[in-house]
């Protein structure tokens, strides 16, 4: 009999495909594409470069040496010490802190940082794990958010400084001073402007680069695409799909909307890619390398300045082969987009109306989260009624009233819970023509002139 330790980690597709642990593989591979797209963009981060941007504060960059192997296990774990440790190599032998490399490294450290935040008086948020403030005098004074060893500050500079040596008296902490990099994210600030911009123009170009890629369309995806037209005998391709889909996954989700709708869709064939997959995928990247410079950027002095505002919008698949729509949502802070999604509706819609009302709960989610973060952040600060923009008029009609009909009776109850919000005015949702639907570029291929529109307005470009 097969024991699990005797199963290895494959280092490739090909190698996965080839074990007999192939349908293992492969499911995990869907299970992990899906969850990217579900997980969306880390919004804190960017909820905290735009508050920065509105106060103009300072962003701190902290780092943690050797991070994992500072905190204590709960479990007693025991390894068989590998070569190269003299006449102690092969003994099996009992850990006494945690390693790099086990399952619970990760969550040991992060409750170990947690002790140390909290000895220096700092307060976690209930809605993010990873969020952080601290009070004094009654106002917040720094807040921070932790992505593993990586600590983002923000506040006034000889406070970040001070934190850093206090903190440092626990774990060993090395100051980077100003951010610049972050999460695989680069930061560039102009404090006499207040623009603030994150990129990944680096990432970018070394991946067109790794595929031969200089240059592609004005739009990633056009409009004529059908990637449901392939002969289904055709033999799956052989190019490196399911990599490159990752990785331009990343961007979608950290600082490229304009490319999240296109990414889902050829996400979509990731178990059985055919060459017209690979080739609109490679048309992505060209459109990422051509404009490798772009980013989300945040505004000082904005109209709406550091506050919260929705835009929902779904494509009713009328043509799509397993009949479901697509919801697609944005949320600005600062002049910029904070967080937004892409995504296929989890339920079979009947009507535009429906699918629109589906993707208007989606976006609300999301906002439901952010508000508690942005309370989290500036407790002293009300929270005004916060728009959310809707281009369908009887989604809206069935948000601010409860009717029921023949059209709408059918509707889940668990989309209805925007009806108490509306009534409560802690959301309001407000009709805007479809030209200026913002999250339109997230459902659907726009014509050129119409996708450079949303695109500029949702990554502040102008």
């Amino acid at each position: 009999m097969r024991k699990v330790s005797d199963l290895r980690v494959p280092k490739s597709y090909k190698e996965a495909m080839a074990s007999e642990h192939r349908h293992l593989w492969s499911d995990s591979m869907q299970r992990e594409f899906y969850g990217l797209l579900e997980a969306g963009t880390f919004t804190p981060a960017k909820m905290l470069a735009a508050l920065a941007c509105e106060l103009n504060l300072d962003l701190c960059h902290f780092d943690v040496e050797q991070a994992f192997v500072r905190s204590e296990l709960e479990e007693d774990v025991y390894m068989r010490l590998p070569q190269g440790c003299g006449a102690l190599s092969g003994m099996i032998v009992k850990l006494g802190k945690s390693l790099y490399g086990l399952r619970q490294a990760s969550r040991q450290w992060h409750a170990m940082l947690k002790r140390c935040l909290v000895a220096l008086g700092f307060e976690q948020c209930m809605a993010d794990a990873c969020v952080f403030r601290l009070i004094e005098d009654g106002c917040v004074v720094l807040i921070l958010v932790v992505h593993v060893d990586d600590i983002f500050a923000v506040g006034e500079r000889e406070r970040c400084d001070k934190f850093g040596a206090d903190l440092n008296k626990s774990v060993p902490v090395k100051n980077l001073g100003e951010l610049r990099w972050y999460s695989g994210c680069f930061y560039e600030r102009n404090k006499e402007t207040g623009r603030l911009t994150i990129s990944q123009q680096t990432f970018t170009d070394e991946l067109a680069a790794e595929y031969g890629v200089v240059g592609g369309r004005s739009v990633p995806m056009s409009s004529g695409v059908k990637l449901s037209d392939f002969d289904a005998d055709e033999v799956a391709t052989e190019f490196p799909f399911r990599e490159l889909v990752g990785s331009l996954m990343w961007l979608a989700t950290q600082t490229r909307p304009d490319i999240a709708n296109a990414v889902r869709a050829v996400a979509r064939y990731c178990a059985s890619p055919k060459l017209v997959h690979w080739n609109a995928a490679m048309d992505i990247l060209g459109y990422a390398r051509r404009t490798s410079h772009f980013g989300i950027s945040f505004q000082r002095g904005t109209v709406e300045g550091f506050s919260l505002q929705g835009y929902a919008d779904a494509d009713f698949a009328s043509k799509a082969a397993d009949r479901r729509s697509v919801s697609g949502g944005i949320v600005t802070c600062g002049g910029g987009a904070v967080s937004w999604f892409s995504r296929t509706q989890k339920c079979v819609t009947l009507s535009t109306t429906e699918a629109e009302y589906v993707a208007l709960g989606d976006v609300v989610k999301e906002i439901l989260f952010l508000r508690q973060i942005w309370r989290f952040m500036l407790p002293q600060v009300g929270m005004p009624c916060i728009p959310v923009f809707e281009d369908n008029q009887g989604a809206i009609q069935l948000a601010q009233n409860p009717i029921s009909n023949s059209n709408s009776k059918h509707i889940d109850v668990r989309h209805h819970f925007l009806r108490e919000l509306v009534e409560r005015k802690e959301i309001s949702v407000i009709h805007v023509p479809s030209p200026y639907q913002r999250a339109d570029f997230l459902t659907k291929s726009l014509p050129k002139d119409a996708f450079e529109s949303h695109r500029d307005f949702v990554m502040n470009l102008a």
